[in-house]
């Protein structure tokens, strides 16, 4: 009787948001690094949580890339590029001379089963409102 009652209480206890209107929300979140084998295909605008957060990447005719970052009211361009598979290193280098490392991984980022193809940025300090970003997706928007 004992176990009746016990399961009979997780049960009620696992229907009792549904009965108040309320919903279960499962979120799935991750990254998965993506490697292109030509340089060219990471070409695009990739904008982070607000279009204040940009990093441009370019193809330049000699098979280079060209990128440059924008990070609120503060741009940069990226020196000593490498990309190793996926990811990316190299030295912001902002307009006033100051320098700042730069990590990213290209990846996609499945969300609830959708994909959306971007530059997994790390090594950053944003300051927002209660919070505090030291990694941000910036989705590609075009390319």
């Amino acid at each position: 009787m004992k176990k009746l009652i016990a399961f009979a209480l997780c049960l009620a206890a696992s229907l009792a948001p549904q009965a108040l209107g309320q919903k279960k929300k499962f979120k799935e979140k991750h990254f998965e690094p993506v490697a292109r084998q030509n340089v060219r295909d990471y070409a695009g605008r990739y904008v982070g949580i607000e279009d204040e957060y940009v990093v441009e990447v370019r193809a330049e005719s000699d098979g280079t890339l060209s990128v440059t970052s924008r990070e609120g009211g503060r741009e940069a361009r990226l020196e000593g590029l490498k990309i190793d598979g996926a990811r990316v290193t190299a030295t912001k280098v902002y307009r006033d001379g100051a320098r700042a490392e730069f990590a990213a991984t290209f990846a996609d980022r499945v969300l609830n089963g959708e994909r959306a193809f971007g530059l997994l940025v790390e090594k950053i300090w944003i300051e927002l409102p209660g919070l505090t970003v030291t990694q941000m997706f910036y989705r590609r928007v075009s390319e």
